[in-house]
């Protein structure tokens, strides 16, 4: 004989909302003091429900990071950059193309490039000797000091450092000339961000369905 009993399908879900993209882009075209530790700073701001960022009750974190930077003029090897973000920092480019026997750095005038660590080609190692520097490349990444870097040493302060972070608040770009002549001028940089949204509170959805059971009556 068939009988029919209740039955409970449950399945645990979590919304999942789509990524978002931020750009800020600041025009500087500011000359870079030559020689001078000090530097220049410049920020742009990630401000919480402001056009392309979500509310601040709406947790995102970092999937993605990367910068376009373009200088014009100078010595592309006196050029000492970083980018701060909350507790965390990448080396973007430092002395690019300094080399045991290569103390200046690369030679080359003028930059355009962009730093994404998905780029497979290093910054630092592949920067020509003259001319305009171009591409994408990864970051370089050497926490060291400029006086002493090389493309040996471990790349340690990359932008994917950042992945896992909040994306608001300030993004701080740091720029000094460590080298001796030539003053390279900062005349845009870019931050382009990628975020998801932290999953919302798992639902358990349950569905009534009957379920037809066979029983086989026993003979007396």
């Amino acid at each position: 004989m068939k009988s029919f009993l209740p039955l409970f399908a449950c399945l645990l879900t979590a919304s999942a909302d789509a990524a978002v993209t931020i750009v800020r882009s600041s025009i500087t075209s500011t000359i870079i003091p030559d020689y001078n530790f000090s530097g220049y700073t410049n920020a742009v701001t990630v401000t919480a429900d402001s056009g392309d960022v979500p509310p601040l009750q709406e947790i995102y974190h970092i999937t993605h990071v990367t910068v376009n930077l373009v200088f014009s003029d100078g010595w592309n090897g006196d050029l000492y950059v970083y980018l701060v973000h909350g507790d965390t920092m990448a080396m973007l480019l430092n002395r690019v193309g300094r080399e045991n026997g290569v103390e200046d750095g690369s030679g080359s005038t003028g930059i355009n490039i962009t730093l994404d660590d998905n780029a497979p080609l290093d910054v630092h190692t592949l920067a020509p000797s003259s001319g305009p520097y171009a591409g994408t490349y990864a970051s370089d990444g050497r926490l060291v000091d400029p006086d002493d870097v090389t493309g040996a040493d471990p790349r340690t302060a990359t932008l994917s450092d950042f992945i896992g972070d909040n994306p608001t608040g300030d993004w701080t770009l740091f720029v000094a000339d460590v080298g001796f002549g030539n003053q390279s001028t900062l005349e845009s940089w870019t931050l382009t961000v990628t975020a998801i949204p932290e999953p919302t509170v798992p639902m358990l959805l349950c569905a009534f369905t009957p379920l037809a059971i066979l029983r086989r009556n026993r003979k007396p």
